[in-house]
């Protein structure tokens, strides 16, 4: 029995077909919306770069007192009419703390309106450190952080032959003695005149009334006070040096004069 075969044509299913067409339908809408947000985005980024409400209007600095204001809108690198949006605070702070002067900064803004505001804490020069000939400025705290434009600002701090033993000491912590025992001096009424930094650290407190304080580290109210006393009951004459190197005795020399 002979059988009959007809050839099978196939045809796409319907249902294929609409969704390939939505499929081509929903990349079109989601590329032609990509496109769109991209062009808002840099039409946006455009207008808020050229916008005048985010330009500067202005720029306040205070507590400035040594560095001049055009050094510091220098540093900031900003001046009215930028956009402050394209500013990097961040790094103008880090510019501002590498000046000599500056002991720390505060740095705010505001977007609208457009302004910077600018707080600076300045170093405090208390004395003058003449060290190898050339004048430095020393902080409260002891520091060097400036050259000195000229060798008498304040208590005037010699330190033309120091020279480091090599044992660890530094010069700022024998600069931080140094003025902590100014202070302790002047603090029992004796006025000190000046200083003299020895190699090693060992510190001459030069009175005005001619007499010389010695020591080594650190200047307590004790030792102030047994020089006291011995300035009271001894009466030495100008040009005595009292030894407060040891804790429990003073030893004076003056031209051949010993005595404790």
């Amino acid at each position: 029995m002979d059988k009959d075969y007809k050839r099978t044509i196939k045809t796409a299913s319907k249902k294929k077909t609409i969704s390939k067409i939505n499929l081509a339908i929903r990349v079109s809408i989601w590329l032609s919306l990509g496109i769109s947000c991209t062009l808002m985005l840099f039409c946006g980024a455009a207008y808020i770069s050229n916008s005048k409400v985010f330009q500067v209007k202005s720029i306040e600095i205070k507590g400035n007192g040594h560095i001049e204001e055009n050094e510091v809108l220098t540093l900031l690198d900003i001046e009215e009419g930028i956009n402050i949006l394209g500013w990097d605070m961040d790094a103008a702070r880090k510019r501002l703390l590498k000046h000599p002067w500056v002991k720390d900064i505060s740095i705010s803004r505001s977007f609208v309106p457009a302004a910077v505001n600018v707080r600076i804490d300045e170093h405090k020069p208390t004395a003058t450190l003449v060290l190898k000939d050339r004048p430095y400025l020393i902080s409260e705290e002891g520091h060097v952080f400036a050259s000195a434009p000229q060798d008498n600002y304040g208590l005037l701090i010699q330190a033309c032959d120091y020279e480091p033993l090599g044992t660890g000491e530094d010069l700022n912590d024998i600069l931080k003695d140094a003025i902590n025992a100014v202070t302790v001096v002047e603090a029992k009424g004796l006025k000190v005149k000046d200083l003299i930094i020895e190699s090693g650290g060992m510190m001459n407190i030069r009175l005005d009334r001619g007499i010389t304080l010695v020591i080594l580290g650190e200047m307590t109210s004790d030792k102030v006070d047994m020089a006291l006393k011995t300035l009271k009951e001894i009466k030495p004459e100008c040009g005595t040096i009292m030894d407060l190197t040891c804790e429990d005795k003073i030893v004076l020399r003056n031209r051949g004069y010993h005595g404790s």
